[in-house]
């Protein structure tokens, strides 16, 4: 009996030691940001490029970031533009096997994040969760794809893709 409470025990300790958040592994993808700071450092990139400061005129990157926000309830469709863009660093950086979910994104949803307010698309896929999950002034945490891209003509986008998000 001592032995069975031993092995019961050493499984109880041994399964907690090893779950985790679900959360866990997005946390670890998904640096957290302040959104105004990034964006503010890329506008400042972009002007010294513009500037000649910096050498070259086309550049993109991509990253992965959180944040809070809240959503003001409004929605649109993404503008041609803006798709385009994102398909182009993702294209560029992203899985390639998941382009065609680029083609999918439909809109783009409204959110205050601090003081300012912004479009941010999102996965297709997350359209109805988050129709039936999340209402007018709700604040909610989005995990988002990031996608810079500065044109040759200085043309600037920093567009934000929601990958999850948690009410």
């Amino acid at each position: 009996m001592k032995y069975v409470v031993n092995i019961l025990i050493l499984s109880i300790i041994s399964f907690s030691a090893y779950s985790q958040d679900s959360w866990d592994s997005w946390n670890k993808n998904y640096r957290e940001t302040d959104v105004a700071d990034l964006l503010n450092f890329e506008k400042t990139y972009a002007d010294s490029v513009d500037q000649g400061l910096i050498e070259g005129k086309y550049y993109m990157r991509m990253d992965f970031y959180r944040f809070s926000a809240q959503f003001t309830g409004k929605k649109r469709e993404i503008p041609d533009s803006i798709k385009a863009s994102i398909k182009r660093v993702y294209k560029e950086y992203g899985n390639r096997d998941y382009l065609p979910l680029i083609d999918e994104i439909k809109y783009e949803y409204q959110f205050i994040i601090g003081n300012d307010t912004y479009w941010i698309s999102m996965q297709s896929v997350l359209d109805k969760p988050f129709k039936t999950e999340v209402k007018k002034n709700d604040d909610i945490y989005l995990y988002c794809l990031f996608l810079n891209e500065h044109g040759i003509k200085g043309e600037l986008y920093n567009s934000f893709l929601i990958s999850e998000f948690i009410k």
